[in-house]
């Protein structure tokens, strides 16, 4: 494990014929059947918060809630915080790592992307770029980040946006691909829409 997340880090790609494609292959069936396993039960099952451990390969603090169904196709490139809630049908494609800090947001059907193939050997060389969410950020339904991004602090990505490119912190972000919208309100008095 420790040497396919050194490659990536170091070289952002694997080949199908590096020694670590073997690991990457085992992991993703691996975290195929739990999330499998997860997405059959509600999260007041018994068994549901171990069977997400299992798959993370971590403790999940007590303040985590993730909603079934939930896929994570690397769940060793998964980290998550506190204090985090993921709605319904989430999708995290996790290779590349996806690190999710304290007190985010996560709306049903948010897709995170942190693989990609290579416009040229796309059928032999994989890339990866770690995604990060950062504290207090709010991602809404159906909006998907792609490889790379930054989601930044306070910040909100709008339903049905396509993040292509790094969010500041305390804005918002929408449409497709996403663009500065506005500033977050620091307090319920600085918000011109109430």
């Amino acid at each position: 494990m420790n040497d396919f997340f050194e490659k990536i880090g170091r070289d952002g790609f694997i080949k199908k014929d590096d020694h670590v494609h073997a690991y990457a292959e085992k992991e993703m069936i691996r975290s195929h059947g739990l999330s499998i396993k997860i997405s059959l039960m509600r999260p007041s099952d018994p068994g549901y918060k171990e069977l997400l451990e299992e798959l993370l390969q971590d403790k999940i603090d007590g303040s985590v809630a993730i909603v079934s169904p939930f896929y994570c196709d690397f769940g060793s490139g998964l980290k998550l915080g506190k204090n985090i809630v993921i709605n319904k049908g989430a999708t995290f494609f996790s290779a590349g790592i996806v690190e999710i800090a304290d007190g985010v947001m996560i709306g049903p059907d948010v897709k995170i992307i942190t693989v990609n193939h290579d416009f040229v050997d796309r059928h032999n060389k994989i890339l990866f770029k770690k995604v990060t969410v950062k504290k207090n950020a709010w991602i809404a339904a159906g909006a998907i980040i792609c490889p790379g991004v930054t989601v930044g602090e306070n910040s909100v990505v709008a339903a049905g946006a396509v993040v292509t490119k790094d969010v500041a912190a305390n804005t918002v972000v929408g449409g497709n691909p996403a663009r500065f919208i506005k500033n977050v309100p620091l307090t319920t008095e600085d918000d011109p829409g109430k």
